[in-house]
């Protein structure tokens, strides 16, 4: 149960994240211009370019999970080398920035204080992940947990303005730093390590390479603001509020990568064919259930973005493909172990570490061909928010072809005939989903219970592994409430 309960975790905590994003998204989209909530996506694409030297905490996760607790303090002494560096040339920038994006000169203060806390968080959680998953996770729910509060506070103080959206997020990211620096502090007993901080900057050479494939993938938002309109971006990025419920999916392996770093090579293909199950049993009604309820989930949002309804429907097949993605990409760079003792940097260039960044490359060379082919084709910012979505989920399958023939070389099967079955339930879901209308948070939650009931219970009939789980969580859930205090008499 030790994947499994760690993937629970993790996927309640982003069913968390959605109560909490759909509360904040509600209180930004009602209080913001179409152009600010643009201009706070572009922000947000703006701040990965500042970040992008948080690639080194890659190698700080690997040699955490090898044992070296040396990786600790030399990823934050790293991050402050490259946060002080980032934000000097964020600052150098910023009136051409402003210019160029529309960006409130304003708001530039915050954008720069974001650059440390996010260089700070990453390495901590990088360490903290590596050596427990769980208390990683926990400290994603204190960041959601502060954000709630925040969200709270703007709307009862009037402070929705894009300086007091950002402010607030910006303190979220401040308590779960503190969170995760008290879970590290064990580590933290000595200075930074000069010889492994040497080791990290060798081997993310690696990543410097494959960066560039994040910073391609980064210029979406970018180039739909510049060559249409902060309104295409909003069309954009708003379906990411439902979209993002199927690619969290993906969190039910997440556990995966760190159980891999640290176990033995017998038993990798059973837990791949595991994860891949427990992605798949919640990715696949999501998915459906977003295709045929995407208008009324915009509607929900701001009916304004209602007609988005296709471009909905595009992210979230995307987002069903990329968290198979996800899971199998963890599965190849898991299962290798060529850096677990002291290997030249050039070595690496051979590892499937190596190769399976390269394929970013691919994943965003042609989601972004296909950006900017919608841009070509069409000024409608709906037309081009539809067609670039359509580009990355284009890209996304073909990335997913590619990996499954890696896996698959390693031993991993793909669970077909559960697949079979979820897709038979979600369709049977999707039936009953279509003969309701939700216009309301409330008729939206009460749909959703009666479809996740139609779909498991069916599931429960068909998968004999399926039943094989729930009988392990009901037995667990009734094992703890005979241990709780008081219930024996």
């Amino acid at each position: 149960m030790g994947l499994r309960l760690v993937g629970a975790l993790y996927y309640a905590e982003r069913l968390y994240n959605v109560l909490v994003g759909v509360v904040f998204v509600l209180v930004v989209t009602r209080n913001l211009a179409p152009s600010d909530f643009g201009a706070w996506s572009v922000i947000s694409s703006l701040l990965s370019y500042a970040t992008m030297a948080t690639l080194v905490n890659y190698w700080v996760t690997r040699l955490r999970a090898y044992g070296d607790v040396s990786a600790t303090p030399a990823g934050l002494a790293l991050a402050a080398v490259f946060s002080t560096a980032s934000a000097a040339a964020f600052l150098l920038l910023a009136p051409s920035i402003a210019s160029a994006f529309s960006i409130p000169p304003v708001v530039i203060p915050l954008v720069l204080a974001y650059i440390p806390v996010f260089y700070i968080n990453s390495a901590l959680y990088s360490s903290v992940y590596a050596a427990s998953p769980v208390r990683a996770v926990l400290s994603e729910y204190v960041f959601e947990t502060a954000k709630l509060v925040a969200a709270v506070l703007l709307a009862v103080l009037g402070g929705v303005t894009l300086q007091g959206v950002l402010l607030a997020v910006l303190a979220s990211y401040l308590v779960q730093a503190l969170v995760l620096l008290a879970c590290a502090r064990g580590d933290l007993a000595g200075t930074p390590v000069l010889p492994t901080a040497k080791k990290i900057v060798s081997y993310s050479w690696v990543n410097a390479v494959a960066a560039l494939s994040a910073l391609v993938a980064s210029a979406d938002v970018l180039l739909i603001s510049h060559y249409a309109s902060n309104e295409a971006v909003a069309y954009y990025t708003v379906v990411l509020a439902f979209a993002n419920v199927v690619g969290y999916s993906y969190f039910l392996g997440r556990g995966l990568y760190q159980r891999l770093l640290t176990t033995q090579a017998g038993q990798a293909a059973a837990y791949v064919e595991e994860t891949l199950r427990m992605v798949l049993l919640i990715g696949v009604p999501t998915a459906l259930g977003a295709l045929v309820l995407a208008p009324n989930l915009l509607y929900i949002l701001n009916p304004v973005y209602t007609p988005a309804a296709n471009v909905l429907r595009a992210a979230s097949l995307t987002a069903l493909v990329a968290a198979v993605n996800g899971a199998l990409s963890d599965a190849v760079q898991g299962l290798e172990k060529i850096d677990r003792y002291d290997v030249k940097p050039s070595v690496l260039a051979r590892s499937k570490i190596f190769k399976s960044m390269l394929l970013g490359y691919l994943r965003s060379i042609l989601g972004i061909l296909g950006v900017a082919l919608a841009l070509g084709t069409s000024r409608d910012p709906l037309g081009v928010a539809l067609g670039a979505r359509l580009s990355w989920l284009a890209a996304e399958v073909l990335v997913l072809a590619i990996l499954a023939r890696w896996v698959s070389a390693a031993g991993v099967r793909a669970p077909l005939a559960s697949i079979a079955r979820f897709t038979a339930a979600g369709l049977l879901m999707s039936a009953v989903a279509a003969l309701f209308n939700p216009l309301r948070i409330r008729e939206a939650l009460l749909v959703v219970l009666a479809c996740s009931a139609v779909y498991f219970f069916t599931l429960y009939l068909v998968d004999a592994w399926f039943r094989s789980l729930a009988r392990q969580v009901i037995l667990r859930i009734v094992l703890l409430r005979r241990s709780a205090p008081g219930s024996q008499r």
